[in-house]
């Protein structure tokens, strides 16, 4: 629904407004702003986005990462692209760290000294940007509309697909640069994910359905929220798995 609801624009349009996930403002449909590419321009400018950052900050004190699990696209388009029957793998656990290099460098400090066009900002490579702008315009104009960018972003959107079929959220573990901005907002955000202590069997049925891998049983042990990390997107699918919560919802009889 979140899809349809950020590219449905027919005409109008919130382009001053962004929201916390990856869309591309330059696609047509597109009702709001992505922020990672209203970053790379202002870095570019050398002007500070306050807005962008006040948008982010208010999203990331009241939900954290809530909107990279239920609202962001790209999100969806891994999840599904993960569906696919095939041999799966973990992303390294040291992985996680390269997006906050990505958001460094791609994001700030070279469009800054580069300026806002330059070749090398995140927003050339996007695959996300492949998918909502490059391949409308490659229906609508033919081959006449690729060039050596185009290219590159095409080669960055099939290793992205390839490794979202095999390792589950790949993307946003390791490369998503908004991931990297929404993080330590989990740790102070006001909203929470529990899981109960009391009856826990130590099952780790919820490790299992975690698309971010951050082993949700050890901090249901601990009485910590599991959502107090920054690599989880508050899916709830651990809470939807937990069988102690299914019980206690069935009136506490065993299903």
């Amino acid at each position: 629904m979140s899809l349809l609801f950020l590219h449905s624009s027919w005409g109008p349009q919130v382009k001053w407004l962004c929201t916390p996930v990856l869309s591309c403002h330059s696609c047509a449909l597109s009702w709001f702003a992505c922020p990672i590419g209203v970053l790379v321009h202002f870095a570019g400018y050398h002007v500070f986005p306050f807005l962008v950052v006040g948008t982010l900050l208010f999203f990331g004190v009241l939900f954290g990462k809530l909107f990279c699990g239920w609202v962001c696209p790209f999100g969806l388009v891994q999840d599904v692209l993960h569906k696919i029957p095939g041999k799966k793998f973990k992303v390294p656990k040291w992985a996680s760290s390269v997006k906050y290099l990505v958001l460094l460098f791609t994001v700030l400090l070279i469009p800054f000294f580069a300026g806002e066009s330059t070749m090398y900002s995140f927003c050339r490579i996007c695959p996300s940007a492949a998918l909502q702008v490059s391949l409308p315009n490659l229906i609508s104009g033919g081959f006449a509309t690729v060039s050596a960018a185009t290219i590159v972003r095409w080669g960055v959107l099939i290793i992205v697909i390839y490794f979202a079929i095999r390792s589950s959220r790949s993307f946003c573990k390791a490369i998503c640069p908004i991931g990297a901005i929404m993080a330590l907002l989990n740790y102070i955000s006001f909203w929470v994910v529990r899981l109960p202590k009391e009856g826990c069997a130590s099952c780790q049925t919820c490790d299992s359905v975690c698309p971010m891998n951050v082993r949700p049983s050890e901090r249901a042990i601990k009485e910590i929220p599991v959502n107090r990390t920054p690599d989880c997107i508050v899916c709830h699918d651990c809470k939807h798995a937990c069988p102690v919560l299914h019980e206690k919802a069935m009136g506490g009889t065993k299903p």
